[in-house]
């Protein structure tokens, strides 16, 4: 028994003495870059400048006061939530459509897969061509159908770019959504439709009493990660807008960009960037517990 435990305790303190390298590596990694943000919050740090003075929680108090700040959260919500909810309600319906068997199956699921193959870069260039008012596919299609008499300024209208912004999202990511909910959906054990169906089980009581269930955890679970990558996400708004027009897309990653590298206002960029932090840590804990509801109600 003593040398089971002696063994036991050699072999602990063998695994501990492989990882530490590596886990000293990542605490590296990741905490040194927050501990520099933290840092640089509180002083007055302009271009080409490892520091500045220390002026405390000016930066922040500027943040909180400012309606730029209010603007970009606002626009931030519309992005992260129009995108995460139409996301997931479209990957749910689809998924449970490509559960069921049909022909050219394989080739459908190909089909819906594929945007999430397409790079960002690529994908989003295509859809500003897309976009375009005067050679634009789509506009050209709303007038050929006759649903517009004229071009619109989708990209350049502060009442449309949000939403061609979300539209660009959910057709980048909605994949995402479908694969996930599709594995839990194979998973479901089929006895229990079975047995729901003798006992004279509508489909949509079979839906409600089976199939949610089963799926909230992992529908939960994707929304949280589609909210996390969605409300940090960068490339696709600022390709497609810039944040414009009129700050109209302006979300916090694009504020704290341009206020690092158009005003050169590092201390403020990053107290915005903390800020964010903060306000996904808070939605992080809400998500986590819907999650833990959904798994003991399942």
């Amino acid at each position: 028994m003593v040398e089971t435990r002696a063994a036991l305790s050699g072999d602990r303190t063998l695994a501990y003495a492989t990882l530490a390298p590596s886990a000293l590596f990542l605490l590296l990694l990741a905490g040194v870059p927050t501990i520099t943000v933290f840092v640089t919050a509180t002083q007055d740090v302009g271009m080409g400048e490892m520091s500045g003075p220390y002026v405390g929680l000016e930066n922040f108090a500027w943040a909180l006061t400012s309606e730029a700040f209010y603007t970009a959260l606002w626009n931030t919500f519309v992005w992260v939530f129009g995108s995460v909810s139409i996301e997931m309600v479209l990957g749910l319906g689809l998924a449970l459509l490509l559960n069921k068997t049909f022909a050219f199956r394989g080739i459908a699921r190909a089909i819906i897969l594929a945007p999430y193959l397409v790079p960002t870069v690529v994908a989003v260039l295509t859809w500003r061509y897309m976009f375009h008012d005067i050679v634009g596919i789509i506009n050209a299609g709303l007038i050929s159908i006759g649903v517009i008499d004229k071009p619109l300024l989708w990209l350049n209208s502060q009442s449309l770019a949000m939403m061609s912004v979300i539209l660009v999202g959910v057709w980048k990511f909605f994949p995402f959504a479908v694969i996930a909910l599709l594995g839990i959906l194979q998973a479901i054990p089929q006895e229990q439709y079975e047995a729901a169906k003798i006992d004279g089980a509508s489909s949509f009581q079979q839906f409600w009493r089976i199939t949610l269930p089963y799926v909230m955890p992992v529908f939960l679970l994707t929304a949280l990660l589609r909210t996390i990558w969605t409300f940090h996400k960068f490339e696709i708004i600022y390709l497609m807008t810039g944040g414009g027009p009129l700050d109209a897309t302006t979300t916090l990653p694009i504020l704290v960009y341009l206020k690092a590298f158009s005003d050169f206002e590092f201390g403020r960029a990053a107290a915005v960037a903390i800020l964010t932090f903060s306000i996904l840590v808070i939605l992080l804990g809400l998500y986590f517990v819907l999650i833990k509801r959904a798994e003991a109600r399942q």
